[in-house]
């Protein structure tokens, strides 16, 4: 794989990289982006939650708070450890492929990504929620609120897709653009949603 790094840019060798775990990474990362996108699609924004709120006020925000809730999962079993279990199960996180190329590269990158991690507040949900029933947040004594803006989700996608170019092949720069079928994108849905909302307006 030499040829890959002709400019000997990469502190590590990309055959230390296991293939077949790095491929099941970018399997999942693409099913994260796609949710991501979805997300921010349908209640990135005011107007849109507006939009499905007035269609039905009790079922949307219960699914946008179990899609938030699955973005979670998913953002933070990439943030996790090598290893768990004392050091016996090995996880498909970042960490993992750091622990495979003790690439300071990769280590940089990954500190950068972190901080998304913690800002969001996503950090502090897997350790309150999911890992643990932390008394004080579930019973509100101590509300925990995650929260990222779009500009925020790209700037994270991309640095994930950093992060795999560069154990795949760091020459290139690949599109992060995740582009849904418009007729069965969130922006679609909303729009239709908004119909069924001026036409009850004029019952």
């Amino acid at each position: 794989m030499e040829h890959l790094d002709p400019m000997n840019a990469l502190d590590f060798n990309l055959l230390d990289v296991n293939q077949e775990d790095l491929q099941v990474l970018k399997s999942v990362f693409s099913n994260v982006c796609i949710d991501l996108t979805l997300y921010m699609q349908l209640f990135g924004e005011d107007e849109s939650c507006n939009e499905l709120n007035e269609f039905n006020s009790f079922v949307f925000p219960l699914i946008q708070k179990a899609y938030l809730e699955r973005i979670c999962i998913k953002v933070a079993t990439l943030m996790d450890p090598a290893a768990s279990n004392w050091g016996k199960q090995k996880n498909l996180s970042l960490c993992q492929f750091i622990a495979q190329t003790e690439s300071e590269l990769l280590k940089g990158k990954f500190e950068t990504l972190k901080k998304f991690y913690i800002d969001s507040g996503i950090k502090d949900w897997r350790n309150k929620v999911l890992a643990h029933s932390d008394l004080l947040t579930v019973s509100d004594k101590e509300p925990l609120k995650v929260s990222f803006t779009l500009d925020q989700v790209n700037d994270f996608i991309e640095g994930i897709q950093s992060f795999i170019d560069m154990m795949s092949d760091p020459r290139l720069a690949t599109d992060i653009s995740v582009v849904l079928p418009y007729d069965r994108s969130g922006v679609a849905f909303v729009a239709k949603i908004k119909q069924c909302n001026m036409r009850n307006k004029t019952k």
